[in-house]
């Protein structure tokens, strides 16, 4: 019989890719097809499964799309081809649409072919649809072609179950999957790293200078390209790769570039923020200023750990934040802090001296402190501890330290706390967490809560900052100063009582 290798379609009927523009493929792509379709006399596969793997910017999804259109065309029609992602707005919108807008830009292809909402019906009877996670809604499916995009995010149980249901048919001449991924997070991609052991770990490499594999008793071939290595298109090498790579190193998580850009397996736990990171954003000239406009977050510990408030305030001068004030409170062992004499009583003077804009607060130990506060006219707001609240509050934290948009007076019991975190992150989130019990967090937990108070809110106009004065007697700051922690009674005495009168300047 006469076989039609992927590349030789894709040289004669894909002249433009997605965007239009002139494709054709490059060297190590030829390479990797010629060896992932090496079929038999009669037209067969020796394998079932092909992962291509590789970083960021490489031409995955264009590759996914061009094969699952030369099987379309060319494989056993009429043919069944589903297209798959964790879900269906990401299946409708990387490699539906790409092979959508091949067929549109390329009259060949076209002419064969009707695209509609979420169905490619083609002139020999082949439809390609995308689908959900639906592991139901799939079963019972005659399909010859699987695409896959970004297997690492198939993590939840539907989504595994959808995979383990759809098999490959074995009353077709070849039903295949074809999967394009970056690597995923350890102990967390389950599914992803059973075939990366299997096949990258377990199997054998058959190319001298591609990191290509095959496990032929699981019936698994995979390209998977990581590290420096792995930047093998022209945009990806020279000054302007180099520029690229530079700007995604100072802007993404650490893990995230490992994950994007070098194509690497990352822990789904790692250290929030590195110590130079942190430091580059301390003004060694910078003093405790609770005055002004501020935006507060309260993290509440009762027991085992710490009870900590942090304020910030918008600099004067620029769109960067500035750490206005904080104070950490911890319980002696086997007691429970008196958040009465201690986080409210700190609370009540603040909203004497300057202007509490906005106050964010975890709700699950503070409910009766923060409604009493609310009697006394300050805006609490509960944010609620929803994997998307703390994700939300996590990354503006992070993005203000890696951007330097935050200005940090020196303390070492914050600088702990914040270098203490350690993130946990998936697909969904990415959300503060603590290494152990001993190695204390909260500061920093109210830190992402004042900056996310601040983010929402944005800059205050015609604020307390010019509008008031304020007098405080016998140095009432009562609130205690950070090298002077504040004693576990609460107050430092009757003579330090609040006095502050608010009059127009």
């Amino acid at each position: 019989m006469k076989i039609v290798s992927p590349i030789t379609f894709i040289d004669k009927l894909v002249k433009k890719n997605e965007l239009g523009q002139d494709f054709r493929l490059m060297d190590h792509q030829r390479e990797i097809l010629r060896l992932a379709f090496a079929f038999d006399k009669n037209g067969k596969l020796p394998w079932d499964t092909i992962i291509y793997s590789t970083i960021k910017k490489s031409g995955k999804t264009t590759v996914n799309a061009a094969v699952l259109l030369y099987w379309a065309f060319i494989q056993e029609p009429p043919n069944e081809i589903l297209i798959l992602a964790s879900d269906l707005e990401q299946a409708q919108s990387r490699v539906f649409r790409s092979a959508e807008q091949i067929i549109q830009h390329n009259p060949q292809l076209k002419a064969e072919s009707d695209p509609q909402s979420r169905i490619i019906y083609l002139a020999n009877g082949t439809r390609v649809t995308a689908i959900s996670n639906d592991f139901r809604g799939a079963a019972g499916s005659n399909h010859g072609f699987l695409s896959y995009d970004e297997l690492w995010s198939y993590v939840s149980e539907s989504s595994m179950r959808l995979f383990e249901e759809l098999t490959p048919i074995p009353t077709r001449r070849n039903s295949l999957r074809f999967i394009t991924t970056y690597s995923g997070f350890e102990q967390e991609s389950e599914l992803l790293t059973d075939l990366y052991e299997k096949v990258v770990i377990e199997g054998e490499r058959i190319h001298d200078t591609l990191p290509i594999y095959f496990n032929r008793r699981a019936r698994l071939f995979a390209y998977w390209d990581t590290g420096v290595e792995a930047r093998r298109m022209p945009w990806q090498l020279g000054r302007e790769g180099e520029a690229y790579y530079d700007s995604q190193r100072r802007t993404l998580r650490p893990a995230q570039f490992q994950r994007l850009h070098l194509n690497q397996w990352v822990s789904s736990e790692a250290r929030f923020i590195e110590p130079g990171v942190y430091d580059s954003c301390v003004d060694p000239g910078l003093k405790e200023d609770l005055t002004g406009s501020l935006f507060v977050g309260v993290d509440v510990g009762l027991k085992s750990d710490s009870t900590a408030i942090v304020a910030v305030k918008y600099d004067q001068f620029s769109d960067r934040l500035v750490v206005a004030g904080h104070r950490i409170w911890q319980p002696r062992p086997g007691e429970i802090l008196d958040l009465g004499s201690t986080l409210e009583f700190f609370i009540r003077g603040l909203s004497q001296r300057a202007m509490i804009e906005k106050l964010l607060y975890d709700p699950s130990q503070a409910q009766r402190s923060m409604q009493m506060l609310r009697e006394g006219f300050i805006e609490c707001e509960e944010l609620t501890q929803t994997q998307a609240n703390l994700s939300t509050a996590t990354q503006a934290l992070y993005d203000y330290l890696i951007n330097r948009k935050l200005r940090i007076y020196p303390n070492e019991a914050l600088r702990t706390h914040v270098l203490n975190a350690a993130t946990k992150e998936s697909e969904r989130f990415f959300r503060l967490t603590k290494e152990s019990q001993r190695r204390k967090i909260d500061a920093c937990v109210a830190l992402s809560f004042a900056i996310l108070a601040a983010v929402r809110t944005g800059r205050v106009h015609g604020s307390t900052e010019s509008g008031f004065t304020y007098r405080l007697e016998n140095n009432l700051d009562g609130f205690y100063t950070p090298e002077e922690p504040a004693p576990y009674g609460g107050p430092a005495g009757p003579g330090n009582a609040i006095r502050a009168d608010r009059r127009p300047s």
